[in-house]
């Protein structure tokens, strides 16, 4: 993730996703590579086949979709260049700032259990991180803050690059939190507003360490991935290798290593997760994606007031994030569309792009993939947004209305 976000990706990405008409993954697996019961929908498939045609093609791309008990796929392109193996909802992938849900669910279960509390301090909790030259010297930030992104702290990704070497180079965490507390924070007053930062993920990851005396991995594979029956959800940091069938992904890698043999579609599948680690450093699969975010907004991980507050306690993204991402909750986005609000993430791990887009209820939901991403910041596609969303409304068959907004709510 050595790279800034690429907006019109994370745009077009987003907005394919909301075009399609929400589909419930079941077990099992089908022969072409689909989930069992699932069925190809010609209007998914000609929204994977656009993303594939684009004018800077992507490899491939699917979108998984699911309302009730109807689930729904498009995949086209490929998942490996070389061997020309074809893209598929069930591959493991890279998933990038989806991460940041899971992350954020494991602070709240340890908020529910009255062993950690939304108002504590990062100093309080974390003393020896704050020394007089970095950025925790200045005002407390809260766990809270951590979570919906308004500490106001430096996001270490932004000064990456003088230190990277090699693509499967391990990321200590401490020299990832190190970066990011070494440089003054955009803004002095906790609170203040919204900027995303990955810094706070890593945080929130050494103070689930310090909580529970064991290492995050541990808290998710207890808490998330054995409840939830999550089989091909992993969370490495030093292995670069992805097991079992997956997606190759592919990015443009000049301003990194201009040398490399095709260095603006190159395979950087082996880059290493520890340079996200709790912020984005997730394996996993569409359908795992939508079985967590299912089992999340029904209330199965979560008490009642405690997901209304992960849902509701949010912070305008205006001038922090693209569009049209409206409000970020506790570890969680918001998105307005003209039938009412979508709850999710996005995340860009090198090479891969998805996205999670869920009704408040969890019955309908969507997960996009692509494998391929620019370290460019090349501008939100406002036209793909506005079509892709009326393509949404239309397919799902709410109306837009302020009832049908109420209920999506």
């Amino acid at each position: 993730m050595i790279r800034r976000r690429t907006t019109r990706l994370w745009g077009l990405g987003l907005a394919l996703a909301l075009l399609l008409p929400p589909g419930v993954a079941t077990a099992g697996q089908a022969s072409d590579g689909q989930t069992a019961g699932s069925r190809r929908d010609p209007v998914l498939q000609a929204l994977a086949d656009q993303v594939v045609a684009d004018p800077n093609p992507n490899p491939g791309a699917f979108l998984l979709a699911r309302h009730g008990s109807d689930e729904r796929f498009g995949a086209a392109g490929v998942a490996d260049r070389s061997a020309g193996t074809p893209m598929a909802p069930d591959l493991r992938f890279r998933t990038g700032s989806v991460t940041k849900t899971f992350t954020a669910t494991v602070v709240l279960q340890l908020v529910a259990e009255r062993r950690l509390r939304l108002d504590d301090t990062v100093q309080s909790l974390l003393p020896d991180q704050v020394r007089a030259d970095n950025a925790l010297s200045g005002a407390p930030i809260t766990v809270r803050q951590l979570l919906n992104h308004t500490s106001g702290l430096y996001d270490y990704l932004d000064g990456l690059l003088p230190h990277f070497r090699a693509l499967d180079q391990y990321w200590p965490r401490d020299q990832l939190i190190g970066i990011g507390l070494g440089r003054p924070r955009y803004f002095p007053a906790p609170g203040a507003r919204f900027r995303y930062s990955n810094t706070n993920y890593l945080l929130l990851d050494l103070i689930v360490e310090r909580v529970t005396d064991r290492d995050l991995r541990t808290n998710l594979e207890r808490r998330l991935f054995a409840p939830l029956g999550l089989r091909d959800t992993s969370y490495p940091l030093a292995r670069t290798a992805i097991d079992g069938a997956h997606v190759h992904g592919y990015a443009d890698v000049s301003p990194l290593l201009p040398n490399a043999p095709d260095p603006t579609r190159s395979d950087v599948t082996a880059f290493s997760p520890s340079e996200a680690g709790a912020s984005g450093a997730l394996v996993t699969t569409a359908a795992d994606i939508s079985r967590f975010y299912r089992a999340l907004l029904r209330g199965r991980l979560l008490p009642p007031d405690l997901l209304r507050r992960m849902l509701t306690d949010t912070v305008p993204t205006t001038g922090g994030a693209a569009p049209p991402a409206v409000a970020y909750g506790l570890g969680i986005y918001v998105y307005a569309t003209d039938c009412g609000r979508a709850y999710g993430h996005g995340g860009t791990a090198l090479g891969y792009l998805t996205f999670a887009l869920n009704s408040r209820d969890g019955r309908g939901q969507l997960v996009a993939h692509t494998n391929w991403s620019s370290l460019a910041d090349t501008g939100i596609d406002d036209d793909f947004w506005t079509a892709f969303q009326q393509g949404y409304c239309r397919t799902s068959g709410q109306t837009g209305t302020p009832a049908a907004q109420g209920a999506a709510d």
